[in-house]
């Protein structure tokens, strides 16, 4: 059986010189019955021509998470101190990969920043510093980063709970800014203290983000792979 290609949206570094990508990503994907696909940003960056190409070439879209915060002009804020380092271009990228990936069905998963962007992109918006703006803390996870920390609820009857299963899932998170508005999405799984820890779009075949990392804690939580292999299985019903 032929694997479908996965699409992985690649990190830059803060000069611009280099992509790079942590490898949990890719081999998640090959695990979960794909081939990976590093997708540098389309050039000049967030151009539809360059997006349509990328996007040609593959099956899935995995909008991955990053060392920079989404961008507040994106979702109609100003940028505020507790707001972190931004990588616009990075960030047009990737919007634009998903403007055209969305309506078009290309299955999409978003992962930590990605589900953020994801969320932007369906109309939604973000608290810029859930210490600052709820006054809640303990997302941003120390060292391992891989080994599950805090429960989510999964939302029965979603995408997710096909995927995981309902009830509690046990994951990993590390972030200091989270989903305020999902916009088009369903909010379909919410940690202890009430912040949004994944969505996904009603009606299209699959569009999922999740604010933790699948791809790391599954090495502790095999239910995790679930993610990924529903991603694929949607590439793969898609063709």
């Amino acid at each position: 059986m032929t694997r479908p290609r996965v699409g992985l949206t690649l990190d830059v570094a803060e000069d611009g010189g280099r992509y790079f990508l942590k490898r949990e990503y890719a081999d998640a994907v090959w695990r979960a019955g794909g081939i990976p696909v590093p997708l540098v940003h389309p050039l000049p960056e967030g151009s539809p021509e360059g997006a349509a190409a990328l996007l040609a070439g593959v099956d899935a879209l995995v909008v991955t998470g990053g060392v920079a915060d989404v961008p507040p002009e994106l979702y109609g804020e100003a940028r505020r101190p507790p707001c972190g380092r931004v990588n616009p271009a990075r960030s047009a990228a990737e919007l634009a990969l998903l403007s055209l990936a969305l309506p078009g069905g290309l299955p999409v998963l978003g992962v930590c920043g990605g589900m953020q962007l994801l969320a932007v992109a369906l109309g939604g918006a973000l608290w810029q510093d859930l210490s600052a703006d709820l006054d809640v803390g303990g997302h941003e996870q120390p060292h391992p980063k891989d080994v599950p920390s805090h429960d989510v609820a999964v939302e029965p009857g979603s995408l997710l709970a096909r995927l995981v299963g309902e009830g509690v899932l046990r994951v990993n998170s590390t972030h200091h800014q989270a989903v305020r508005e999902p916009g088009r999405a369903a909010v379909v799984a919410r940690a202890p203290d009430g912040v949004i820890e994944a969505v996904e779009l009603a009606g299209h075949p699959f569009a999922l983000g999740v604010q933790w990392h699948p791809e790391s804690a599954l090495a502790h939580e095999p239910r995790h792979l679930a993610l990924y292999a529903g991603l694929v299985e949607a590439a793969r019903s898609r063709r």
